[in-house]
C-alpha cells in the first residue's frame, strides 16, 4: 500500500502524475457538470460574452443558483463570509465518499488522493486562481495555508512585519508567536474606518514600510470591515524596499478574476470553503517557486519531497472532502468570479441604499464606490450592541448575521458583518432592512 506521504516522496513533491492531470481534470469536471441537475436544466445558456452587471439583476437567473442547493428553509443566511453551503452535488458526494472511505480506508484512501486529489482537484483549484497547478499546495483552510508562510519563513531578531490590526486575527496571533519566539518587530498598522480612498491606504502602507521590513501582510479584504486594499500598488512598494508580500485571500478567491497573477504577491492564502463554495475544510496554498525551498513546512514532510508538495502533508486526513469539491468548482468555473462579483456588489448596494434611508445614523465601514469591497459589509448602529442585534435578528427573525466586536486589537470595530451569497434575493434583503429597523427602533 502507498499512502499520501509515501506517494509524496515517490514523485508527488514534482508532481509527475500531473502529466495526466488535464485529461483527468477535464474528464471530471465535465461530469460533475452533467451530473450538476443546476447546470443541465435551471438556467439559460451563458456565453463568454454574459454581462456581469446586466446578469446581476437578474432574478430569474440567480433563482436558478439557487436551487443547486439544500438551503435550511427557516433561516435568512447572511453570514456567508464566514463559509458558504456547498452546493447539493457536493454534498451528496462529501456522504458518498465518506461512506465509501470508511467502509475500506486502507484502500480509498491512497486512491482519492492519487486518482482525484492530485489531479482533479488541483487542476479546478489552479484553474480557479489563474496559475500552474505545480504552484499549489492543497492544504484544509487559509490559516493552515499562510500559518505555513508566516510561521515558516526565514526572519532574524529586529526583522520587520508590516500588518494590520484589521487582518484576521488568527495571523496575527502567528505573527505575535512569532515576535516572542524570534524578536521580529510588527508594524501593525490602524486603517480609518470607512478609509477615504484606496490612495490613503497604499500611502499608509508605504510609509509603514523601511529598510528592515521583511514581510508585509495583506487582508484582501479585511474580514472586520470588508475593505479592499490596492494590493497590487502596496506590492510594488514592498518589492521596493526588499520586503515580500503574503495576501489573505480568504475573502476574495472565487470573486476576483486571478486573484494570485494580478496582484503581484509572492504568497497567497485562501479557503475553498469560502466563495468557491467547497465543502468545509479545503484551502490552498500559492507562492512564487523561487520561495519554495525556503519556507519551512508546518509538519515535515517525507525527506525526498520538493516543490510544494512539502506543505501537504499533515498525517491521516478526510480525504472524502477534495473530491466533494469537484461539483462545487465546476459550478463556480460556470458561473464566473465576475458574474459573481457583479451580483454581491449588486445586493451589498441594494441593501446599503435602503439601510441608509432607514438608518440615517448608521455607519458603514467601507465605502459605497465598488472598489473599496466585494459583498461583505458592516454597519454599526451607534449606541447598539452588535451581538445584542445579532441575537434580537436571529430570534425572533430568523436573520443570521455576525456580529464583529471585541475583538482587542481593533476595539473601534463594533457593528454587524452582512455577507448575502449571489442567489439571495432583493425581497430578503427588505426584510433584513426592515428588521434591523425594528432592532434599531427597541
Amino acid at each position: 500500500m502507498i499512502h499520501r506521504r509515501e506517494f509524496f516522496s515517490r514523485g508527488a513533491g514534482a508532481l509527475g502524475a500531473l502529466a495526466l492531470a488535464p485529461v483527468a481534470a477535464a474528464e471530471r469536471m465535465r461530469a460533475g457538470l452533467a451530473a450538476n441537475d443546476w447546470a443541465a436544466s435551471e438556467l439559460p445558456a451563458l456565453g463568454p460574452g454574459s454581462d456581469p452587471a446586466r446578469l446581476a439583476e437578474d432574478e430569474r437567473f440567480w433563482a436558478g443558483v439557487r436551487r443547486a442547493y439544500t438551503l435550511q428553509p427557516d433561516v435568512l443566511n447572511l453570514d456567508h463570509g464566514w463559509t458558504n453551503p456547498a452546493p447539493r452535488d457536493a454534498v451528496d458526494e462529501l456522504v458518498r465518499g465518506a461512506r465509501a472511505l470508511e467502509a475500506l480506508p486502507a484502500e480509498q484512501l491512497p486512491k482519492l488522493w492519487e486518482e482525484v486529489a492530485n489531479t482533479a482537484v488541483r487542476q479546478a483549484l489552479a484553474e480557479a486562481m489563474g496559475v500552474p497547478p505545480g504552484e499549489i499546495a492543497l492544504v484544509r483552510n487559509a490559516t493552515e495555508a499562510l500559518d505555513t508562510v508566516l510561521l515558516g519563513i526565514p526572519l532574524r531578531e529586529g526583522d520587520e512585519i508590516v500588518c494590520s490590526a484589521h487582518d484576521y486575527y488568527a495571523m496575527l496571533d502567528a505573527l505575535e508567536q512569532r515576535r516572542a519566539r524570534d524578536g521580529v518587530v510588527l508594524r501593525m498598522l490602524r486603517p480609518p474606518v470607512p478609509a477615504p480612498s484606496l490612495d490613503a491606504l497604499a500611502e499608509m502602507y508605504e510609509a509603514a514600510m523601511g529598510p528592515r521590513t521583511r514581510l508585509v501582510l495583506l487582508t484582501h479584504p479585511s474580514n472586520l470591515t470588508g475593505q479592499l486594499l490596492p494590493v497590487g500598488r502596496i506590492a510594488a512598494a514592498a518589492h521596493r524596499v526588499g520586503a515580500e508580500v503574503v495576501v489573505d485571500g480568504a475573502q476574495s478567491l472565487g470573486l476576483l478574476e486571478d486573484p494570485v497573477s494580478a496582484l503581484d504577491c509572492d504568497y497567497y492564502g485562501a479557503s475553498a470553503h469560502k466563495w468557491l463554495g467547497t465543502p468545509v475544510g479545503m484551502g490552498v496554498l500559492w507562492m512564487r517557486p523561487a520561495h519554495v525551498s525556503k519556507v519551512w513546512p508546518l509538519v515535515p514532510p517525507a525527506p525526498h519531497v520538493t516543490g510544494m508538495g512539502r506543505f501537504e502533508w499533515i498525517g491521516t486526513t478526510p480525504a472524502y472532502v477534495e473530491p466533494a469539491s469537484l461539483p462545487a468548482l465546476a459550478l463556480h468555473r460556470t458561473l464566473g468570479a465576475a458574474r459573481k462579483a457583479a451580483r454581491l456588489r449588486y445586493l451589498s448596494s441594494y441593501w446599503r441604499a435602503r439601510a441608509a434611508a432607514a438608518l440615517p445614523n448608521a455607519r458603514f465601514y467601507t465605502g459605497d464606490d465598488p472598489s473599496m469591497g466585494l459583498g461583505l459589509t458592516v454597519i454599526e448602529v451607534p449606541g447598539m450592541d452588535p451581538q445584542e442585534i445579532q441575537k434580537r435578528l436571529r430570534q425572533p427573525d430568523r436573520i443570521l448575521v455576525q456580529a464583529m466586536a471585541g475583538n482587542a486589537r481593533a476595539p473601534e470595530i463594533r457593528g454587524v458583518r452582512v455577507s448575502p451569497n449571489v442567489y439571495t434575493t432583493p425581497a430578503e434583503l427588505d426584510r433584513f432592512v426592515a428588521a434591523l429597523a425594528r432592532v434599531a427602533a427597541g
